[in-house]
């Protein structure tokens, strides 16, 4: 599971390009930042994916990714440029293959380190699928393997991009458009979908449609917030204890979570990204970044076992209190994180114009971050003094 969402200026007041993205993945499976500075790497020199080993670009660009910490690839991410990705799982007639290839999270991570703009980054990933087809095993501690959609953006506008095996179509995004674990671009869908394990993607996708055209011509980093974090639950399938919904808790879905998630607002010279790094939106914070400030450092890189220094497991130890606490409880979580999030985006202006000192940005998401964390400590040893 997956949702991953995009406006162009045509939807948001302010000309604005706007991206969100809930990564779903197996539950406990932690995720982690991590910022890649551009490289220039010698002719002939590979580079080792999730499973396979290809031919190393000349030169790299510099990226931000949100990635599972065993996975060369990505679940999301950005480059310098102001470029901006994030995939989705989907199915099809054509069964995908366990077999170790080049998996969607790799393609992302990809495109991000090899092209500009989204056109460029359609072309990358589609010669390398071409050249090298799709496949391995995307699961944690279970088997799975599936096709991919993608949605990518920059400054000039958005694009969908469905793949299935070596074949692909591609969407330009008129106004406003979200993805989940469905296909949407006819005739591809009608020719490729597996209709049997489109339910859930289809319901959260209808969802996601909804809310971004109650706000259209007035979307805002604010809604994109809401949307992640929307609780309306669709209707059980078959031997699911509850219905789908955006955003994942594993209190309702014990097979898996939303492991983070990422909103970003892209205009010229004004690329600004708002991350959790945790699991849950409904209980995560979202933080400002640009890459020209880079990464403030926010504890240690998490792995499959769970520790007491990484942001990731020490959310989890909170997400689980608050699952655990009565309404009043989450109510004023909820209301205090809200707040946060407001002077956030007021202290970075939203969008940082081009002109400001970048030692000034720098320190203004410097601050965000520290005031983050405290918040989370805070009620993390609000969580440790209660009784289990």
């Amino acid at each position: 599971m997956c949702d991953t969402i995009a406006a162009v200026s045509a939807a948001t007041p302010a000309g604005a390009v706007l991206f969100g993205k809930n990564s779903d993945r197996e539950y406990d499976e932690s995720q982690y930042l991590e910022l890649i500075p551009a490289a220039r790497h010698s002719v002939g020199s590979t580079v080792r994916l999730t499973y396979k080993e290809i031919n190393q670009a000349p030169e790299t660009h510099a990226v931000l990714l949100s990635k599972p910490h065993w996975i060369w690839g990505a679940e999301m991410g950005a480059n310098a440029h102001g470029l901006v990705i994030g995939n989705e799982a989907i199915f099809a007639k054509t069964e995908a293959s366990l077999t170790s290839g080049i998996i969607g999270m790799d393609y992302l991570r990809l495109a991000l380190e090899r092209a500009r703009d989204v056109d460029e980054a359609i072309l990358v990933i589609t010669m390398l699928l071409r050249e090298h087809g799709q496949g391995g095993n995307c699961g944690f501690k279970r088997d799975i393997a599936y096709h991919n959609s993608f949605i990518l953006a920059d400054t000039g506008g958005a694009k969908v991009l469905e793949t299935v095996d070596r074949e692909w179509a591609v969407k330009p995004i008129r106004d406003y458009y979200a993805i989940s674990n469905a296909m949407t671009i006819d005739p591809f869908r009608s020719t490729h979908e597996d209709s049997s394990k489109n339910t859930s993607g289809c319901y959260r996708r209808a969802r996601a449609m909804d809310l971004l055209g109650d706000r259209s011509g007035s979307l805002q980093l604010t809604d994109f917030f809401r949307i992640l974090r929307d609780h309306k639950e669709g209707q059980p399938s078959p031997g699911s204890p509850s219905g789908p919904r955006i955003c994942a808790h594993t209190r309702e879905n014990p097979l898996g979570q939303t492991t983070a998630s990422w909103v970003a607002s892209l205009e010229p010279g004004k690329m600004l990204h708002w991350v959790t790094g945790t699991a849950a939106p409904c209980t995560g914070l979202f933080k400002p970044l640009l890459l020209d400030t880079g990464l403030p450092y926010h504890g240690t890189r998490p792995s499959a076992g769970e520790d007491s220094t990484s942001l990731w497991w020490r959310h989890q130890h909170l997400r689980r209190y608050l699952d655990r606490s009565d309404d009043a409880t989450r109510n004023v979580f909820s209301a205090e994180r809200d707040a946060l999030e407001v002077r956030f985006l007021k202290a970075v202006g939203a969008s940082p114009a081009v002109a400001k000192d970048p030692d000034e940005v720098c320190h203004i998401v410097a601050i965000c971050w520290r005031d983050g964390l405290a918040f989370e400590n805070k009620w993390l040893e609000r969580a440790r003094e209660s009784p289990s």
